[in-house]
């Protein structure tokens, strides 16, 4: 588990805030249930170790505050629109007994098999919101896509847990799935055409029939026409 220490302060407000930055300090707060908000501020250099360093959002860390110590998740990190560098962070203070609501990552690993078939991978649910105990966060969820071949699917049902955490989702939410291209389904031929057999249309049938019966027609009255004239 990562650490970090963080001192309390009084200076609260946009004026407090910029007297902070001035010295090095990022501007924090830390809470949680049952416990009081506590304004903090974090040594810049420490901070921006701890958040390269952090295997992912979810890791927990240790908070040490004036010799006390807390087990916190980052809840909300806010950067600077022009620079993006760390502006404010808060964190959630974490009891072991409680269960606590937390996104978790899922990561996909593997050389999938639909892929090397010419599927592409849908991942479509990148993070999950779980319900667990602050010792059973995991760092991220990792999904073996080795076997998906295209038309295949892992849901959320199929994500083993070992009952340390429940994903708050549908058991039948789909997570990731190997699909076909769409061009590739734009120019799959037809089984017809793949036996070699050449489907001709019907109505030009229709059509080229009905001009034959109507030039047969003419014809005949081509010829009807000089026998009338005789009988005259």
């Amino acid at each position: 588990m990562l650490k970090i220490e963080a001192f309390e302060r009084n200076e609260i407000g946009k004026t407090g805030v910029k007297k902070i930055l001035k010295e090095g300090y990022i501007p924090a707060v830390a809470y949680g249930h049952n416990e009081k908000t506590i304004h903090l501020m974090i040594k810049y250099q420490d901070l921006k170790n701890l958040i390269h360093d952090l295997p992912s959002e979810s890791a927990t860390i240790e908070l040490s505050i004036g010799g006390k110590k807390f087990i916190t998740v980052i809840k909300e990190l806010t950067r600077h629109y022009r620079t993006h560098d760390i502006h404010h962070i808060d964190f959630q203070i974490l009891h072991k007994d409680e269960m606590v609501k937390i996104k978790v990552p899922i990561e996909l690993v593997g050389e999938c098999e639909g892929v090397k078939e010419g599927g592409i991978i849908d991942f479509v649910v990148r993070d999950v919101e779980i319900t667990c105990l602050p010792d059973n966060i995991p760092e991220k969820i990792v999904l073996d896509i080795t076997h998906l071949k295209i038309g295949h699917s892992i849901h959320i049902g199929d994500i083993k847990t070992e009952g340390k955490f429940k994903i708050n989702l549908p058991p039948h939410t789909p997570v990731v799935s190997i699909v076909v291209p769409k061009k590739l389904e734009a120019i799959t031929p037809t089984p017809t055409a793949e036996a070699g057999i050449v489907e001709v249309p019907k109505e030009p049938e229709v059509i080229s029939k009905k001009k034959e019966e109507k030039e047969e027609e003419k014809e005949e009255e081509k010829e009807e026409k000089p026998k009338e004239e005789k009988k005259k």
